[in-house]
């Protein structure tokens, strides 16, 4: 009988990616900068090739952005870039909780709801990347109970750049408050109908986007006056 469980060996490409990851969740690259391959390739002891990998995957996740004979670039939104993607992410997580309200178990009930109250702890806390971390996992579970691997594939890479960029990069306060909103998600997974539902999804999501949306064109108000 082993003693130790097998390490999972993580390829080079996905550590550097992470790394990446790391440093836009934590401020140290922000929304506009540049990425030089080199640079980069220099600071973590790995070969060129493998940061421009990591640089390609993280481009198809929307973290960062590529301009022909220029350069790599953090992804950096604009205001009206924010408000179109917040208004499909409405349409699109309301349609994944539409398809996972009847597919939810009272476990999935009962696990979104600790998720909540752990939401609630960084809340309280005000643990602003913690907070930003756990909402995360929440939406991702409950896309996740669509049962539709692609429309949760999609709402992952529409809303992780967002989340880093735009809800990390706020001044907006987290607060338990603002975490307990989510428990009318929760509540309505388990308790509710069409079309009651519906509008209890749909006024939840749209108080929630509509709050970064004004976050975001207050912030560009003020960096242009």
């Amino acid at each position: 009988m082993p003693v130790f469980q097998e390490i999972e060996a993580v390829p080079l490409t996905n550590r550097v990616a992470a790394a990446l990851k790391d440093a836009f969740f934590s401020g140290k690259l922000k929304p506009g900068d540049p990425i030089v391959e080199r640079q980069v390739a220099q600071e973590m002891k790995v070969g060129t090739p493998v940061v421009r990998e990591a640089l390609i995957c993280l481009q198809g996740q929307g973290f960062v952005r590529r301009v022909t004979n220029t350069g790599t670039f953090v992804t950096k939104f604009s205001a009206e870039e924010v408000r179109q993607l917040y208004t499909l992410r409405v349409e699109l997580e309301a349609l994944a909780l539409e398809w996972a309200r009847p597919r939810v178990s009272a476990s999935d009930l009962a696990e979104l709801k600790a998720l909540v109250d752990d939401l609630v702890e960084a809340g309280e806390a005000g643990a602003r990347r913690e907070f930003l971390e756990r909402d995360f996992i929440f939406h991702k579970r409950c896309w996740d109970l669509s049962g539709n691997a692609f429309l949760a594939d999609t709402l992952e890479r529409l809303m992780a750049p967002l989340f880093a960029f735009v809800v990390l990069a706020s001044n907006v306060p987290m607060t338990g408050g603002m975490a307990r909103e989510h428990y009318a998600l929760v509540d309505a997974l388990g308790n509710l109908q069409p079309p009651k539902f519906d509008k209890v999804i749909r006024k939840t999501l749209g108080v929630f986007s509509l709050r970064w949306i004004s976050s975001m064109s207050s912030s560009n108000g003020h960096k242009a006056s």
